[in-house]
């Protein structure tokens, strides 16, 4: 869920990478017992895709500001 809204509001990005990072961790240590992993690594992705627009749109910001 988090994933999903990076994508859209930025100040979540960090917290569903972290959030997607650590479930797939649980999820791949407890060997066969959780499941969900294509969501965590969903999840991750789209914080991922989400903390790079606000990477790039900073520097954008500050590159087109000067």
């Amino acid at each position: 869920m988090l994933g999903l809204l990076a994508l859209w509001f930025g100040v979540f990005a960090p917290f569903a990478v972290y959030s997607g990072a650590r479930s797939w961790r649980r999820i791949h240590a407890s060997g066969g017992e959780l499941t969900g992993g294509a969501s965590a690594i969903g999840g991750l992705v789209a914080g991922l895709i989400g903390l790079a627009v606000i990477v790039v749109g900073t520097i954008y910001w500050v590159v087109a500001s000067s």
